[in-house]
Formats: C-alpha cells, structure tokens, sequence
C-alpha cells in the first residue's frame, strides 16, 4: 500500500472517530505536534507553477495554514464550507497583515481541487502537499483543519472541522495581537442567555412568520405581521427593517423610509437595511446615487449574490444592459455555488 493509500484510510479513521465518538472533530487536529511547539520546517509547493516554499521559519508573519482534502463526499462538502468561510475573512487577514496558506493535503486529482476551489470562492494562491511533508511532521488527523502560527514560528493553536472553527481562529488571532483576553473572547462566543419575556418572544414569532409570508410572495400579509412584531417589541431591529423593504415592495415609499431609519438607528450595520435603503433611492428615481450607495456594499460583501443581483437591477433601469448582465450573471453563479455546498 502507497504513502497516500496510507493517509486516505488513516484520515477517514481519524474523521471517524472524532466525529462519531466525541460529537464534532473540535480537538487539536494535529498529533505530532501540540500548541507552544516550534513548527517543524515543512515544505508546500504551489498548485500552478510547482515553486516550493518553506513553512516554520521564524521572524515570518502571522500565518494561518488551512489543510484539506476532498477524497469523500463528506470531507468534500466540509473542505468546500470551511474554505469558504476563511476566504469570507480575507480583508480581516489583510488589516491583521496574516497570510493564509491553503494547502491540498489529500493528494487530490487536478479536477476535484479545481472544482473545490471554484465552489469555495477562494481567491489566494492555493498549495500542495506533494511529499507528504506536512501530513508527516504534523501529523494531520482530520480534515479540514486550520493551525495558528505566530510570527516567531511558534504553533499557537489549531482546529478540526466545527461551526466554531473560524470564529475561533479569529479569537485567537485577535488575543495573539493583544486585543482581546481570552475571558473577551470566550463571552462573545458564548454569551450568557438571557430568557426573553413574552413580548420579545411573540415578537420575533410575527417576524418569522413575516419573513414566511414574504418569501411566498404575499407581502401585505408579511408587512402586518411585521407591524405586529414592531407592536410586541418595539426595539426589534429586523422587524423594522423587513417592514421598510417589504413596504419597498409595496411602493409605500414614505412609510418605508420611517420603518428603515427606524431599524437603522437600532442597528446601524444592518446589510438589509442599507440595500432597501438603496431601493427606495431608486425608486425616486435617484437611481445613480442608489447604484453610488451599493458599490461599496458589493466590495466588502462580494459574495453576496442578493447586492449582486440588486445593483443588476439598478443598472437595468438606467438601462445599462451590460452591467445589469453581469451583475445578474454573478448573482446566478454565487447562488449555484452556494446550492451545491449546502448538498
């Protein structure tokens, strides 16, 4: 049996008892080496043109290392969703000045790492492991994994495939730059539940039964329990918002923008709401100022295939069919994207 016959069955087993014996592959997914440890000097080559690197050297940058394989249908699925949950932190890579290396450790053929990549959106240079270097002097257990290295070459913490797994790696480069303890960081992700009253629970009940009517294409039916929701718990952001944009749809402009600057002001990051912000902007008929409003939106959510198709419709109606096209375009393509990794 070959070195990467050896690691496929090794890594299935790993995966499984992981996922089946403690409920989620959350432990410290590497077994020759543990947090505090120098890296062992690795080297990766990358996909496209072969030239080799070296990994563990210190004096470097912060380097997050993402390893994945996609020889089963599962790991596939998991390589694809956590791939693109690190591409989703590029620009906070780039403000924290980290690299992250994406590393094919599977030994996969051309196709399917072509295909992965493609569906998990990620944009950086990716690497393989062609000698087994890293699966050797690391000892990978399961994949996806993800490892933490400080700029001294030193490890500081890894993790196997979780809902917490970015989130995590996050934290944890955020306390290596001394800007939060871990006591912060862990309250943030688990923070204490504080049982709702029945007020805010009838409310967000109307609400989610607001955005059901809304998604079956009855927005009168939607914008009353969206009234009823803001009647239950008044400081319920979304329920204003969703009420401004459904009433967008409606064409009772006014009554939108009231309910939209209501939701902003208590909840001034609200996505949604600066989109239908934007519609109503548009539908004044200002609509190179509502297409001005999105561009930024679209450049730090690029992957959102709702801006995308919004600002196609922007340009539609200034009958740009060019750009409309194209925004339509990659609205389709991210959807399609975004199906196939949830399959």
């Amino acid at each position: 049996m070959n070195v990467r016959s050896h690691t496929a069955i090794f890594s299935f087993l790993a995966t499984f008892y992981f996922v089946f014996s403690t409920g989620a592959a959350e432990s410290f997914p590497f077994r020759s080496v543990n947090p505090g440890d120098m890296l062992p000097v690795t080297t990766i080559s990358q996909s496209d043109s072969g030239k080799k690197i070296t990994v563990g050297k210190p004096g470097g940058r912060i380097t997050v290392l993402a390893f994945w394989g996609a020889d089963l249908p599962t790991k596939k699925q998991r390589s694809t969703q956590a791939l693109n949950q690190l591409q989703q932190l590029a620009p906070f890579f780039r403000e924290k000045q980290v690299d992250l290396l994406v590393v094919n450790a599977q030994g996969d053929s051309a196709e399917v790492m072509k295909e992965v990549i493609a569906a998990s959106g990620v944009s950086s240079p990716t690497y393989l492991d062609s000698d087994q270097s890293a699966y050797q002097n690391l000892g990978l257990l399961v994949m996806p994994a993800v490892m933490l290295v400080d700029k001294g070459g030193k490890v500081v913490n890894g993790f196997g495939y979780s809902q917490e797994m970015v989130s995590r790696l996050k934290g944890e480069i955020e306390i290596l730059l001394g800007e939060k303890n871990r006591a912060q960081f862990e309250a943030e992700l688990h923070p204490v539940m504080i049982d709702k009253s029945k007020e805010e629970k009838d409310g967000a009940r109307h609400l989610n039964m607001g955005r059901v009517l809304a998604k079956k294409g009855q927005p009168d039916a939607a914008a009353r329990e969206y009234a009823l929701a803001i009647k239950n718990s008044p400081k319920l952001a979304d329920a204003h918002i969703q009420l401004g944009c459904v009433l967008v749809e409606l064409g009772k402009l006014a009554e939108a923008q009231t309910a939209i600057d209501a939701g902003l002001a208590l909840n001034p990051s609200s996505l949604e709401g600066e989109i239908c912000n934007a519609q109503i902007r548009a539908e004044k008929g200002e609509v190179a100022q509502a297409i001005a409003d999105l561009q930024p939106m679209v450049f730090r959510n690029n992957r959102n295939h709702h801006l995308h198709y919004i600002l196609g419709t922007f340009y539609a109606k200034k009958a740009d069919h060019e750009k409309a096209s194209q925004e339509f375009r990659k609205a389709y393509e991210l959807l399609n994207k975004q199906a196939h990794a949830e399959e």
